[in-house]
């Protein structure tokens, strides 16, 4: 297995991972009323149930796996001159390495919506401890990280379809 497939898959499954132990340790750490919105002195001023943050998450996280997973396996039934393709030349001739490519990059597309969830459920239950003091300004960072995640996994497929495929080395 080669080295890109091999991190995506190991990002997708401690992705999942993380997305389930987080899930179940903010449910725990949830208030009966969790705050989800802020104003500008960090105060709540919009609550929703635990039950609710939970099911909700739990929705979103299928949604995107059922998606993700359903484009991955029905893109390899597609005839291979309708696959988009940037650098039809350098693929001529190898189509499942091109089926390949598209694989693991909705693979990495599940991978980045899991993690950004799990990063969610993390921030939010933090926001929402008696025993921290956490003000919801100290958490800026997660919009420009998700944001960066989505678009790095967004631009490497054009890029990855730029190059040339992997050569099969006969041992």
């Amino acid at each position: 297995m080669r080295a890109g497939p091999f991190f995506v898959r190991t990002w997708r499954i401690l992705s999942i991972l993380g997305f389930v132990i987080l899930l179940i340790s903010s449910y725990i750490s949830y208030p009966g009323e969790v705050a989800f919105r802020f104003n500008e002195a960090g105060q709540a001023v919009q609550y929703l149930s635990r039950e609710t943050v939970f099911y909700v998450s739990i929705g979103t996280f299928i949604l995107v796996y059922v998606i993700t997973n359903a484009l991955a396996r029905l893109f390899p039934n597609l005839p291979v001159e309708k696959i988009p393709n940037p650098n039809p030349a350098a693929w001529e001739g190898q189509p499942r390495k091109l089926i390949a490519v598209y694989t693991s990059w909705f693979s990495a597309l599940s991978a980045a919506f899991n993690t950004i969830l799990a990063l969610g459920l993390m921030v939010l239950s933090f926001l929402n401890r008696s025993n921290i003091n956490a003000d919801s300004n100290d958490y800026g960072w997660l919009l420009p990280l998700s944001t960066g995640i989505i678009a790095i996994v967004i631009i490497s497929l054009p890029i990855r379809l730029m190059m040339k495929p992997p050569v099969d080395y006969v041992a």
